[in-house]
């Protein structure tokens, strides 16, 4: 065991000493690569005995970037043989890192196991995870002569809709215990349950209250099934006004976003009976009157004007004017922007509607001044302005400039280093996390010398995620790179389609990230479902499959051919299909006459897709242009009309 321990603290605790540069990256470095790989598996299963013999081997690896993650699992499969300074001095060395985060939790996990309750108190740091936390607040306050100083932080713990893990349990008993634990405490609670935890709590939770507030519990079950309970009116006897009106004020909202006319039925029964705050009769107002719009409802004018109040939301003015333009009511749209707050007015969207609607009412001269500033921007906006100038769209492509020095002197620090061979490895998820940790240590001159470097080796995502963060938006040929772009062009001519749509759309799903997994579990380049691309190739894909960039391109591609297809060529119900479904999209579609194609996509129901679309129009654009390609693309866009039963161009 002494030997075991000796050969423990010389392998943690050595030093090392210079870094590898990048300029290494051959036949050496991939020898090391296979050599990390290997000591990894072996760290992973050797039995405990067997440690000292890859003591060597470890060492042999000298300056490899990667050694501190095998002394880290060197490290969490010895912990009970490691003494409090080996432990500090590991957790000292890099502090700031995934490696310090990841040892401390499992020394967190041995120190608890074994009650050393100073220790542990010592060892936490916040933001390691509601457990340690709990941990942590528990040992305070059986140590403290004044352990209600902690209560405060429990209240944070307890209002969550989610369970809470076994270490939380004799916190909150002790909270329970000194009276903290209110009627108010666990009604906030089962709120947050019912809006979007797990409602398996709720049998816990209604225990929990006095008998006589049983019946909210039940009436929060009901309404959260059925949004029209609020219209079972003796179902709400007003025992307790206020709570009953967070309910009452929870399934308006939902019903009104259902069924708007039933939720106005019920809004003007309940209106004169209960004490709605002036915030909660906003959104209420705000509910019903853009669920009226999307509805194309006969009193959605009515809503739209009690709902756009001077502090109602951002979204309430947008539809206020997403309805006078479908209702080509231009002097009305012009009273809307006019009466917004100033910074919305000077927002791209609102600018542009300004600009089309003086056109509308023949200031042509306002107009052309209006589309001139905004043509000299590079978004969706400033695209359509430049078309109805009849001129071409500016990119206005002005590369970041990091000098070398930067760029060197970055590429010597180890969390890059990481972060690098991780990559290689196709790591990607310890990739970003080392990624994500070095930015959280780096000014913003480092922050663009990082985003350099990550654009530089390919790492598309987290370089379009950098330009972002930085605020650096001009550099056009790095935030959209042509990635993949020999596959995609191949796939794109064999299936008839333009490569820069495709290209387009995996530039807004995934950044080009190609192990990015929706929560909806959309995989891969192109962000594609597993039963999508089923069906789209006639067999079953495998979930792997779909994270391989070729074969997720692949499939990407044949969907938009089947969309191409179906859509009649029409890019922007292409690209409204691929984000919100075919079906879908073929709802929106006008129910009379013709629309405009820009009234039409300021109409999209989803705020998501409507977004997309702009941004999808905007990206496809930018890659014509990277590939070469002669594009006409918004210039056909401002022309364009749609019908119910008809695509057509003017």
């Amino acid at each position: 065991m002494q030997e075991l321990r000796s050969f423990l603290l010389v392998a943690l605790l050595s030093v090392v000493t210079s870094l590898p540069s990048f300029a290494e990256d051959g036949e050496r470095r991939e020898e090391l690569r296979e050599q990390f790989l290997s000591l990894e598996k072996q760290l992973n299963t050797l039995p405990l005995s067997k440690l000292p013999a890859i003591h060597k081997d470890i060492e042999d690896l000298g300056n490899y970037p990667l050694v501190p993650y095998l002394k880290l699992r060197l490290a969490e499969r010895t912990l009970d043989s490691l003494s409090d300074e080996t432990v500090e001095a590991f957790l000292a060395r890099y502090a700031g890192t995934p490696l310090a985060t990841r040892l401390r939790k499992r020394w967190l996990e041995l120190l608890s196991k074994r009650k050393q309750k100073n220790a542990f108190i010592n060892a936490y740091q916040p933001g390691l995870g509601v457990r340690y936390t709990c941990q942590y607040l528990d040992y305070q306050m059986q140590l403290s002569e004044h352990p209600d100083y902690w209560f405060e932080q429990v209240d944070t713990l307890w209002l969550s809709g989610e369970s809470r893990p076994d270490e939380c349990d004799p916190v909150f008993r002790r909270w329970q215990q000194a009276g903290q634990m209110t009627t108010g405490m666990v009604l906030g609670r089962i709120e947050k349950v019912i809006r979007g935890g797990n409602r398996n709590l709720l049998s816990y939770l209604q225990r929990r209250l006095p008998p006589g507030h049983h019946y909210l519990v039940d009436l929060w079950r009901k309404t959260h099934r059925s949004a029209s309970t609020v219209l079972n009116y003796n179902l709400f006897p007003r025992k307790y006004p206020e709570q009953e009106k967070s309910i009452l004020y929870y399934g308006l909202i939902r019903l009104a976003w259902q069924t708007p006319q039933k939720a106005i039925k019920g809004f003007l029964y309940w209106q004169p009976k209960i004490a709605f705050s002036e915030a909660q009769l906003r959104q209420i107002n705000r509910a019903i009157a853009i669920s009226l719009v999307i509805e194309g409802a006969d009193n959605a004018a009515e809503w739209l004007a009690k709902a756009n109040v001077p502090d109602a939301e951002q979204d309430v003015r947008h539809w206020h004017l997403a309805y006078m333009l479908r209702q080509s009511d231009w002097q009305q749209a012009l009273e809307v922007i006019q009466g917004a707050p100033s910074d919305e007015q000077r927002q791209d969207a609102f600018r542009y509607w300004r600009a089309r609607g003086l056109g509308e009412l023949n200031a042509s001269d306002a107009q052309q001044q209006l589309f001139k500033e905004l043509a000299k921007e590079r978004h969706y906006y400033g695209f359509l302005a430049s078309a109805r100038l009849q001129q071409a769209p500016e990119l206005a492509d002005h590369p970041l400039e990091v000098s070398d020095y930067s760029l060197a002197r970055l590429s010597t620090v180890p969390a890059v280093q990481r972060a690098y061979e991780w990559f290689r490895l196709g790591r990607f998820v310890e990739a970003r996390r080392e990624w994500y940790y070095l930015n959280r240590r780096l000014t913003d001159e480092e922050k663009q010398a990082a985003t350099m470097l990550a654009s530089d080796w390919g790492w598309h995502d987290q370089a379009i995620i950098g330009f972002a963060q930085t605020g650096y938006f001009n550099d056009v040929r790095r935030r959209f790179p042509l990635a993949f772009a020999e596959k995609f062009q191949q796939q794109a001519s064999q299936h008839q389609v333009d490569p820069a749509m495709a290209m387009a759309i995996a530039r807004r799903e995934s950044s080009f990230m190609v192990d990015a997994v929706s929560p909806a579990g959309a995989r891969g380049l192109m962000q594609l479902m597993p039963g999508t691309a089923n069906y789209i190739s006639n067999r079953r894909v495998g979930y792997g499959t779909l994270l391989e960039p070729e074969q997720n391109l692949e499939f990407g591609i044949q969907y938009l051919k089947y969309l191409n297809d179906k859509l009649n060529h029409n890019p922007v119900l292409v690209s409204a299909s691929y984000n919100a479904g075919w079906r879908k999209v073929m709802e929106w579609l006008p129910n009379h006459g013709e629309q405009d194609l820009d009234v039409w996509i300021e109409n999209i129901p989803y705020r998501e897709t409507r977004h997309y679309v702009k941004a999808v129009m905007a990206y496809r654009y930018i890659y014509q242009v990277q590939l070469g390609q002669s594009s006409h693309l918004f210039d056909t866009l401002s022309r364009m009309k749609l019908s119910a039963d008809s695509l057509t161009l003017p």
